[in-house]
């Protein structure tokens, strides 16, 4: 069996989460939402750089916005906080908006998170249907109203570490708390001026995978809006490497009022507070739901070393 990376979800929630990012029904209102910048050509991808060798000249604005953004993802311990996650199919000419809340927590051997969308609209029609993302304990469990399912998938052998916060590497990539190196490696990245429906107060970094990467094979391009109170991505742009969807996820708080429609701004308030493990579990209204577990496969025997006289793929 072969576990796939939730590229999809995670190339909007990032990617995290996949987490973890962001714009809905707000900018679902604009025409041309995620839309590459009028009167300019996407940045043509550049050669990625060579072992050993430092990335492609940078501007040295996008590594100021890089910087800090690495700073504040080492900083970040907790977030919780509303999403808006809106996907648009190109090919059908449709779109499905998805609202719902964000729970992260960076722990040990590895981070845990919870997404939960509460109200999904297709095509401007309101569905009862509900989801949940529940990463915790090496087990990534996707639940839905709609199905009564919980698929549980192993992402991590007992005893391993994995690096969630790899963008290229990890099975569930997390959309923070990459360095400045790992951003250039990976993207040939432009700061963009601001234009009508940009959230207010932010860097907008336009990224192009280099050719070749694992990146370039899931995305051609994505975008992230970066708050210059936070320094957190709150709102990210994904389109898949084909150009059929575009997803785009938008990070506000949590309303202290229930029934409150969230703010369009994240802010501090929703970072680093308090969050206790027990938080992250599924909802007892999934009780009772069909579960089935897709653990990952043995670890088979170490690969034989070839025989003298014998190179690899030789007779």
């Amino acid at each position: 069996m072969t576990t796939a990376r939730p590229g999809a979800m995670w190339g909007a929630l990032l990617a995290a989460l996949g987490i973890v990012s962001l714009a809905g029904s707000v900018q679902a209102q604009q025409p041309g939402a995620g839309q590459p910048p009028r009167n300019e050509q996407p940045p043509r991808a550049g050669q990625p750089p060579r072992a050993g060798q430092p990335a492609v000249a940078a501007d040295p604005a996008v590594v100021a916005v890089l910087e800090a953004l690495e700073r504040a993802g080492k900083e970040l311990q907790t977030i919780y906080c509303a999403v808006s996650y809106l996907e648009e199919d190109q090919l059908n000419v449709s779109q499905k908006i998805k609202n719902g809340t964000i729970m992260f927590k960076r722990a040990e051997p590895h981070p845990m998170f919870l997404i939960a969308f509460k109200e999904t609209l297709s095509d401007g029609i309101r569905l009862a249907d509900k989801e949940w993302w529940l990463f915790r304990d090496r087990w990534l469990s996707e639940a839905k109203s709609k199905s009564t399912l919980i698929i549980a998938r192993e992402y991590v052998a007992p005893g391993q570490r994995v690096d969630l916060f790899d963008l290229e590497r990890s099975p569930i990539p997390i959309p923070f708390g990459q360095t400045k190196r790992e951003v250039l490696d990976s993207f040939a990245v432009r700061l963009l001026p601001p234009r009508p429906g940009d959230p207010p107060n932010t860097d907008h970094l336009y990224c192009v995978p280099h050719p070749g990467n694992q990146l370039s094979r899931e995305y051609k391009r994505l975008e992230y809006y970066v708050s210059r109170d936070i320094r957190l991505p709150v709102r990210i742009v994904a389109e898949e490497a084909g150009g059929k969807k575009i997803s785009v996820a938008t990070f506000m708080d949590v309303p202290a009022d229930a029934g409150v429609k969230p703010s369009t701004d994240l802010s501090a308030r929703s970072v680093n507070r308090p969050i206790p493990d027990e938080a992250f579990r599924l909802p007892p209204e999934t009780q009772g739901y069909h579960v089935t577990k897709e653990a990952l496969p043995p670890p088979g025997p170490p690969a034989s070393a070839p025989r003298p006289g014998q190179g690899i793929g030789g007779r």
